[in-house]
């Protein structure tokens, strides 16, 4: 977010390397962005034969200056490319079909809203019913995985999606299912078969059903716990497999329940296991707990962006987690996960709206521009523009209030997946 002087020129005046900004509406205009660095002379003809007589740009993000005042002049005598030629045309009926895609990007993303709120629900139920209806919950978790499960089996890559916050009060809940969300897609990208992938999945529904067996007072503590809170908080595991094997839960699901807090190097709880010892199922779900733990704490000003929990999982849990897992999680998170806001290196500022497993280091982004209206906002897949990458990562509380407000970045991390179809 630079300060950079921008000034205005006539558009004769420009030259390959020029990071300039377009005026116009964005379906005005046929190029990606309102703001990017010109790469050739065809693109300074289309930009003529717009009619833009007069243009903005930034010496600073340019890699050359404005051409001398004396060919200019040489330059007004040079024919401008016709607003309507193929080449624009084609230009046009390519936006246009960014646009479509960008209307079915939304729907996707509306569809998994509503996906990941029915699942909150289901969640709610079961909690509540668990000691007095224990078969019909576990019936319900049952088919919630089948759905999971037939959706990735069936296809050829998986996007995940950053999706608003509308769980309100619903916390304790969507944790159980970002977890699950995120370690069944992690099973696939491990290659487990179906039925591993569903125990992951039904681990993840209850390895914290245990907490309904402790006050709370303490579950839902927002300051430092006391040492006696935080050896009654440890025993949800315990609590957990006791209500889980009462409702008849899987083996492979159980020992998620127990061990999803065991650390490989015998740090963790409850029984201090070491690598050879933890199911690893649980070792896999340990990651995506502690992921989900550090983005989602229950003090929003403690919160991790998706960016720094991976970091802080390579950095301080490398030697706690399992590290093939742990590297095929990041990897399919991409360097910048869901819901990370950064900036690119054309001086935009987006915020990171999905990542496919095929390309996580080429995610989809919302971006930032004040010319075109919030309701319409620009979403480009860093594919389709190889010039264009993302420099850094910027933490919510550091945008302008403009910004934050177009942007909208999500107090909570959330996550629900897609699946494209062969």
């Amino acid at each position: 977010m630079s300060n950079e002087a921008i000034i205005t020129i006539d558009s004769q005046r420009l030259q390959p390397g020029m990071y300039v900004y377009i005026d116009l509406g964005w379906m005005d205009h046929p190029f990606p962005l309102n703001r990017f660095k010109v790469r050739s002379e065809e693109q300074i003809r289309t930009i003529r034969g717009l009619g833009i007589k007069h243009i903005r740009y930034s010496p600073e993000l340019s890699d050359t200056l404005p051409l001398p005042l004396e060919e200019e002049k040489v330059a007004q005598s040079l024919p401008s490319e016709p607003v309507t030629s193929p080449e624009v045309e084609a230009m046009m009926a390519e936006k246009r079909a960014r646009k479509e895609r960008l209307l079915q990007h939304r729907a996707k993303v509306t569809e998994c809203e509503r996906k990941v709120a029915n699942a909150a629900r289901l969640m709610r139920g079961i909690n509540n019913d668990i000691f007095s209806k224990p078969q019909a919950c576990m019936e319900t978790a049952s088919q919630l995985m089948d759905d999971f499960v037939e959706t990735l089996m069936g296809d050829s890559g998986s996007i995940l999606f950053a999706l608003n916050d509308k769980s309100a009060g619903e916390e304790i809940y969507m944790h159980s299912v970002n977890v699950s969300v995120l370690a069944v897609l992690l099973a696939k990208e491990l290659n487990l078969s179906p039925i591993e992938i569903k125990l992951v999945g039904m681990g993840c529904l209850f390895h914290d059903i245990g907490k309904l067996d402790i006050p709370g007072k303490v579950t839902m503590k927002t300051d430092p716990l006391t040492a006696a809170e935080k050896s009654l908080l440890q025993e949800h595991t315990n609590f957990g497999l006791k209500i889980a094997r009462n409702a008849k839960l899987d083996a492979g699901a159980l020992a998620i329940v127990n061990q999803h807090h065991e650390f490989i190097d015998g740090s963790g709880y409850p029984n201090r296991l070491t690598q050879d010892k933890i199911s690893p199922l649980a070792q896999l779900v340990a990651i995506i707990n502690l992921y989900d733990n550090l983005c989602n704490p229950l003090n929003p000003a403690s919160a991790f962006t998706p960016h720094e929990a991976l970091s802080t999982l390579f950095t301080q849990y490398k030697g706690k987690l399992n590290a093939t897992m742990l590297q095929v999680f990041i990897r399919f998170m991409g360097v910048y996960p869901p819901g990370s806001i950064v900036s690119l290196s054309n001086g935009a500022i987006g915020m990171v709206i999905s990542v496919s497993s095929r390309k996580p280091l080429k995610p989809t982004l919302l971006i930032y521009d004040s010319g075109v209206p919030k309701e319409e906002a620009i979403i480009l897949d860093l594919e389709t523009l190889p010039d264009v990458s993302i420099d850094r990562g910027i933490r919510p509380s550091l945008l302008s209030p403009d910004i934050f407000a177009y942007l909208n970045p999500r107090q909570r991390a959330t996550y629900f997946f897609d699946a494209s179809r062969k």
